[in-house]
């Protein structure tokens, strides 16, 4: 799901569940590396563990990108019920962390640390 200046409210604001953000730039390397594994599984995973995996394009989405002091990319954060920021990470990591950082969202041990660490 695409996290947009003019879907924040709808996808952050009003939501009682954590959310899971990459903001990233087409024009990344990294980015498209990191963005194939949310396409391919983290966004599967989010959903069967009730938090939301979004992304948000930098050049796209400018009010966004200020308003969380995005100057490089990919950076990827959790954003908690009432706004708090937990887990900020920029560059890319191996696909155990995201995984580990879904779990440790929805509540529960890693799996997916397990098996992809």
């Amino acid at each position: 799901m695409e996290l947009t200046d003019k879907n924040y409210e709808t996808i952050i604001k009003n939501n009682d569940r954590p959310v899971f953000v990459d903001f990233y730039s087409p024009t990344c390397g990294p980015c498209q590396m990191l963005m194939q594994l949310i396409d391919e599984r983290l966004e599967t995973y989010g959903k069967e563990n009730d938090i939301p995996v979004v992304k948000c394009d930098v050049s796209q989405n400018p009010k966004l990108a200020s308003a969380f002091k995005i100057q490089s990319v990919p950076f990827t954060i959790a954003i908690m019920p009432g706004g708090k920021l937990k887990y900020p990470e920029l560059g890319v990591k191996d696909a155990a962390y995201y995984f580990n950082i879904i779990d440790k969202l929805a509540g529960k041990k890693s799996f997916f640390s397990k098996l992809f660490g």
